[in-house]
């Protein structure tokens, strides 16, 4: 294991530090424009010693915003960075007039996207090895990238990736019940959804820091425009469809492919995510953790850093 990595990640106890303040002041924020003409955005920082491109597919809701520390603490074991707001959430574009609903016509359009993104924005700024590192949805939309374009990356760490959403009923009667509710013309939300909520964090689902759980709600409060609510009938039904799609893309995968499972996970399905290891698709559980192990207390998130960061410099 990589010891001198360890002693460099950053601390719950040491959020917003002024380092991460200064790294951030380096970071380009920008948007670019898909083919039927929605603005995504990006942030990117180019290491000056770099020895890997990382490309970070964040997970439902996310911005990049939320990931500067994981980006300032990958930096500093020298990658470069790009990451992207997926169509409809944080700083890019959304797609319903309601800017709260989660939503998608196709999830091949979230792929779509990160193509678009990976050859308009990341290859031309940088020409070394590229490397995939994505959380939950975005770790699904990862794997059917790898899979239609599997000579981009080297090797793909996940995550959490949403291999399967965890539901309250079999998930042939949820996807039934979905496509019933819904509306084609207008997007509505999943039985008992509703606009962005924030809850307390003693009945949070998401990690077991309460003070990275504070200060990732602390940025959607100063930022209302990274706000989203629950996802539509529609985003279930192609999610559902797109997380089956994934398993059968990571048992196949040309590529390294490593899964971060957190071990206390109650968002997405981690017997999905164990259907999935085969050939070159790894597992590694981590103890402690719930389904933000990038956002857990800093063991769990240590020992999940230390196997990523193991991982990619052996690929």
């Amino acid at each position: 294991m990589n010891t001198n990595a360890a002693v460099s990640f950053s601390s719950e106890h040491h959020l917003n530090s002024p380092e991460q303040k200064v790294f951030w002041q380096q970071v380009t924020q920008s948007s670019f424009k898909t083919r039927d003409d929605i603005t995504l955005a990006y942030a990117r920082i180019t290491h000056p010693e770099s020895i890997g491109t990382i490309v970070i597919s964040s997970g439902r809701v996310e911005s990049y915003l939320k990931y500067k520390e994981l980006m300032f603490d990958l930096y500093q074991q020298g990658y470069s960075l790009f990451a992207i707001d997926h169509r409809g959430q944080g700083l890019s574009a959304r797609t319903t007039a309601n800017p709260h609903q989660g939503h998608i016509d196709k999830f091949q359009r979230y792929v779509d996207d990160f193509a678009e993104f990976v050859t308009k924005v990341v290859k031309p700024q940088a020409q070394e090895n590229y490397y995939l590192v994505g959380h939950s949805m975005g770790g699904a939309i990862g794997t059917l990238y790898l899979s239609q374009y599997p000579a981009t990356f080297k090797a793909a760490a996940f995550s959490a990736p949403m291999y399967g959403i965890k539901l309250p009923l079999p998930k042939v009667f949820i996807r039934g019940l979905a496509a019933l509710l819904d509306n084609a013309k207008q997007p509505n939300y999943i039985l008992g959804g509703k606009g962005y909520h924030a809850d307390p964090f003693d009945k949070n689902d998401l990690t077991h820091s309460k003070l990275r759980y504070e200060d990732y709600r602390e940025l959607y409060r100063q930022h209302p425009e990274l706000q989203l609510g629950s996802p539509t009938n529609h985003w279930l039904i192609e999610s559902i469809d797109g997380a089956e799609q994934a398993v059968s893309a990571a048992r196949n995968s040309v590529i390294p492919l490593l899964i971060l499972q957190a071990e206390e996970d109650t968002i997405v399905d981690n017997a999905a995510q164990n259907r999935a290891v085969n050939g070159l698709c790894k597992l590694i559980k981590i103890p402690y953790a719930r389904h933000e192990i990038f956002m857990e207390r800093d063991k769990p998130r240590n020992l999940a850093l230390n196997a990523l960061c193991d991982f990619l410099k052996a690929n």
